[in-house]
């Protein structure tokens, strides 16, 4: 309740603001006050999570120390969030089970641009402001770039401690711009508040996503896309001739699964 009145979103379109800070002042200030909005959040869904494990749903077992696990409805990790080194990183751990939702019926059942698609979702269930529009669909555009630039630069900085170490201090401070300028009209709401944010940004993140999607190859994605063409004629064959009896204990062996997971749900047995 403090630092939103210190910090308000709404000076980042002010016009003497705009027109007398330096570029440094605007991306500090940028980042601070979304900081600054995010705790209003953290505090709903902590005590969420706080009535949802005082009601036993959040109980999702023991892990392999016998300790219990509560975390099964959690909404939100702060930790993670604060220290995100990457766009996806941040959406992971942030809203987690309507993620979650949001991977199952869209993202996972798309036949096309699924990541688009999972966003344009997203917006129409949190509402009809433009300004969530707006988030959402530079969300898009930030998580292709994002992910594009990952497959082509990452593996260069995990020769050595030293240079994975730049490597996650440069992606933690564009993380944290790229996430302030996107949710930045989630906030604002409205269009013209919105535009004008952007427009004293001169959309220059706008164009530089586009600019990594049309320079930069996502080719890991398209490695595992090639792999699955060829091994889809070999599983096609080896299912058509496999006999009914493999299959049959394939049913069994999945059972058996089932219930070792349901086993898993037990303390395990102190040792003798």
């Amino acid at each position: 309740m403090t630092a939103t009145r210190i910090l308000p979103v709404e000076y980042n379109i002010d016009e003497h603001f705009v027109e007398t800070s330096s570029v440094p002042t605007k991306v500090i200030y940028l980042y601070l006050s979304l900081m600054a909005a995010r705790p209003k959040y953290y505090f709903a869904w902590t005590l969420a999570d706080a009535i949802n494990n005082a009601a036993g749903f959040g109980f999702q077992g023991y892990d392999k120390n016998g300790e219990e696990n509560w975390d099964l409805v959690s909404n939100l990790n702060i930790k993670q969030i604060e220290f995100s080194t990457s766009f996806k990183m941040f959406i992971d751990n942030w809203n987690i089970q309507t993620a979650l939702w949001l991977k199952r019926v869209c993202y996972e059942r798309a036949t096309y641009s699924p990541t688009a698609q999972t966003f344009l979702l997203s917006a129409i269930w949190h509402g009809v402001y433009p300004g969530y529009y707006m988030t959402f669909f530079t969300g898009s555009l930030m998580t292709l770039a994002a992910r594009n630039i990952r497959n082509n630069v990452r593996h260069h900085f995990l020769r050595s401690p030293e240079l994975k170490f730049v490597y996650d201090v440069m992606t933690w401070m564009a993380t944290q711009v790229a996430i302030s300028y996107t949710v930045a009209p989630f906030v604002l709401l409205s269009v013209k508040p919105s535009l004008q944010f952007y427009s004293s940004w001169y959309y220059c993140l706008h164009f530089v996503c586009i600019l990594v999607l049309l320079t930069m190859p996502a080719r890991a994605r398209k490695k595992r896309s090639t792999e699955k063409e060829s091994i889809a004629p070999l599983l096609e064959k080896t299912n058509s001739e496999e006999p009914i009896s493999e299959q049959n204990s394939h049913a069994t062996t999945n059972n058996n699964s089932s219930q070792r997971e349901e086993t898993a749900w037990r303390r395990p047995s102190a040792p003798q």
